[in-house]
């Protein structure tokens, strides 16, 4: 059991994340070096084309190393555990080459002086036209009836369940927990539904949102670019939310003691499951880039040299974290990578960086103080 858990986490983690951490600077926008606004005809400068160099060569190098290092001792100590920190240390492997390289970018902008000579400009787009081509929320009816279908057919069987109920099982499918039967053992796969639902839900909403990075040397181009990104990532949001759904409802139904597949269908289930959303995600990014900055449009815009967009590289920290109370925006998009991250200068967005921490931390931190194996 444990080679296939250490082969489900090579290629469905290893592996992806060592990739999108290498190709991460072919996906961010040409007006983006390493979280540092600069103009974008000189993305192609050798100087920066060096720097691009020098964060796959130290990132590739690293990530690699540590990655073998970790597979080896996992598999000599048979240590699942151990598989978990290692993602957590490929992530903190690429977040310090990232911000080695985020520091060499501003020097050298300073040294260059690229942007002293260009008007900064702020595009907003006051029109809610752009909304009517975000996805209808109504798709969400189809996460909500496997959830509540899994929900009704739980009050059904709930009376006919023996005192002692399975609710841990491996990835054969064998049960390796069990506990009293009550309501939250019961219940507690349909209540996690519904609140990954709810999460879902109020994240569509905020992407849905936030507002539309617009460069301003192609206002209209990025424009229409953000909207097709956008509608691709609340694609993929309900899909993924429909891929989890099936999996909870399945593995209620073994709670349930209504199914007991063999250990190979478990196996490919369970499979499929995590592979789906990782590779999912990486096709998206793939597909739309930063912004939609790779997504292609029919709108021809010529670029206007002159201009740049704001300078608000103050407000990023390390070109990581946007922290600027004077914008009431909550969500905003990230300076490195695909997606949106959260303004901790908001007193909810602080709370919510807060509480995103201490789940991941705690995830890490709480099977060794329980003495979990």
């Amino acid at each position: 059991m444990f080679l296939f858990t250490f082969l489900l986490n090579l290629f469905t983690v290893y592996i992806p994340l060592l990739l999108i951490g290498f190709f991460m600077p072919n996906f961010t926008k040409k007006t983006l070096l390493f979280g540092i606004v600069i103009p974008e005809e000189v993305s192609k400068n050798e100087e920066v084309i060096k720097l691009e160099k020098i964060y796959k060569r130290n990132y590739g190098l690293s990530a690699v190393l540590v990655s073998v290092v970790i597979n080896i001792i996992s598999i000599k100590t048979q240590n699942v555990h151990l598989l978990s920190w290692g993602i957590m240390i490929l992530i903190l492997i690429m977040t310090a080459n990232y911000v080695y390289v985020h520091n060499k970018a501003k020097l050298l902008k300073k040294e260059k002086g690229w942007t002293i000579d260009k008007k900064q400009v702020v595009v907003v787009n006051t029109s809610h036209h752009h909304k009517q081509s975000y996805l209808s929320p109504h798709w969400f009816w189809i996460p909500i009836s496997i959830m509540l279908f899994t929900f009704v057919f739980t009050m059904i069987q709930y009376p006919h369940l023996p005192e002692e109920i399975p609710i841990r099982f491996d990835y054969s499918g064998e049960a390796i927990g069990y506990s009293t039967k009550s309501f939250f053992s019961g219940f507690g796969l349909p209540l996690t539904q519904l609140g990954i639902t709810i999460l879902f839900y109020f994240i569509y909403r905020m992407i849905k949102g936030v507002k539309p990075s617009i460069q301003a040397s192609r206002p209209k181009v990025s424009l229409q670019q953000n909207q097709i990104a956008k509608y691709y990532w609340a694609i993929y949001l309900l899909g993924t939310l429909v891929v989890l759904q099936l999996h909870f409802s399945y593995i209620q139904l073994n709670v349930l003691q209504v199914i007991n597949p063999a250990a190979p269908v478990n196996l490919l289930i369970h499979a499929f499951a995590i592979a789906i959303p990782m590779l999912g995600a990486i096709l998206v990014a793939v597909k739309t880039g930063q912004s939609g900055s790779r997504i292609k449009v029919e709108l021809s815009e010529e670029a206007d040299t002159n201009v740049i967009d704001r300078e608000d590289d103050r407000f990023w920290k390390w070109g990581m974290f946007y922290y600027n109370p004077e914008d009431p925006s909550l969500m905003i998009e990230k300076r490195f990578g695909i997606g949106w991250t959260i303004n901790c200068g908001r007193p909810i967005g602080m709370a919510i960086t807060i509480i995103i921490l201490v789940v991941l931390v705690g995830g890490l931190v709480l099977p060794r103080v329980l003495g979990g194996n």
